[in-house]
């Protein structure tokens, strides 16, 4: 392992690494933008400095309707009085529902809203084992993995749409908030899938395989698997002119809600530490902002740390680990096969 992807890289960029803020020249004026997870945490407070930006069209992707207008307001409110108000929509978007992703595009793609970029950062790190009842997939692995895995491939044609139609504008980004922990997931589930001979997504839903320590580790490094195949399906043409793709990584940070389902001693030594190791959320949020509107085209199948590109979690550098990556890409997209034509979509990417 790499000195980056090990636990002293971990600590020496959360004491001594500080990633910039966005150049005071920088102008969001006339842009557009999706931030999902957007009410709370990281998600609100990269809305806030794109706002602050001068974003001009903003849609919060949130799951409560109520949570999302509330955030609109405060968000409107944290703005100069005299700066022309920016357009903030409320979409609901639940990623515990195939049916409601698809909605949320397909809202997208009859509105023609011209975007700029997508910032994918709504994911949940449980401390229990939970089912996501509209899937019966445990929820870490449905949320992290794959719903995530599918807002990505049915909004990659979008885009790639909306930057052929578009060539004077800069291509649009989707931007993936990832973690750095996915190169520490000991994904003991890959082995029991290989030994036992059934699927990683059965041995992630049984209940006696579920490591909380290690769950939310292994659902981030079960997307970057996917990421990683992902790009290396896009054709050559599409990866030069359609949609910027890329991961990012903020940091461990405190202030956010990602940890809220943490309970009793366990939730208190957990929030000692954040305060201590963890970078505040407006601090994290400047890696969001840098891969959403400043990484732009070198950062196309990039993982982004610190405002700059990073290793991978390295988990496909080894024989058995490329057999789990392509495993990870055919459970994916047979899991999503139901519900959405993944052939047509894979034909469009």
């Amino acid at each position: 392992m790499p000195f980056y992807n090990s636990y002293p890289g971990f600590l020496y960029r959360q004491f001594l690494v500080c990633p910039s803020k966005a150049p005071s020249t920088t102008s969001l004026r006339g842009k557009a933008g999706i931030v999902t997870g957007s009410n709370t945490g990281l998600g609100y407070q990269a809305s806030a400095q794109l706002l602050g930006l001068g974003l001009s069209y903003l849609i919060l992707a949130v799951r409560s309707i109520s949570k999302g207008e509330a955030a609109r307001k405060s968000l409107l409110a944290s703005l100069p009085a005299s700066a022309k108000p920016p357009v903030i929509e409320i979409w609901e978007l639940d990623l515990g529902s195939y049916a409601s992703i698809i909605v949320f595009v397909d809202r997208l793609r009859l509105s023609e809203i011209q975007i700029d970029f997508a910032l994918l950062n709504a994911g949940v790190a449980n401390f229990n084992f939970t089912v996501n009842q509209p899937t019966s997939h445990e929820t870490t692995i449905q949320i992290n993995w794959l719903s995530t895995a599918l807002l990505t491939l049915l909004l990659l044609p979008e885009l790639d749409r909306q930057a052929a139609n578009n060539l004077n504008r800069a291509r649009p980004v989707i931007s993936i908030v990832g973690s750095e922990t996915a190169a520490w997931a000991k994904f003991a589930e890959a082995q029991v899938s290989t030994k036992q001979e059934i699927s990683l997504i059965d041995v992630l839903d049984d209940k006696s395989h579920f490591d909380m320590g290690d769950r939310y580790y292994a659902s981030k490094l079960l997307y970057q698997l996917f990421f990683l195949e992902l790009f290396r399906n896009r054709s050559s043409a599409k990866r030069s002119t359609g949609a910027i793709l890329n991961l990012v990584n903020p940091g461990f940070c405190y202030g956010s809600e990602l940890h809220r389902t943490a309970e009793g001693a366990f939730a208190t030594v957990l929030g000692g530490m954040k305060r201590v190791i963890g970078r505040s959320i407006s601090m994290g949020a400047r890696t969001l902002v840098h891969s959403s509107v400043l990484a732009g085209e070198p950062s196309n199948g990039k993982y982004l740390s610190d405002n700059k590109p990073a290793p991978f979690a390295g988990y496909g550098d080894s024989d058995s680990g490329i057999i789990t990556q392509a495993q990870v890409w055919k459970e994916t997209l047979s899991e999503l096969g139901p519900v959405v034509n993944i052939d047509k979509l894979l034909s469009e990417i």
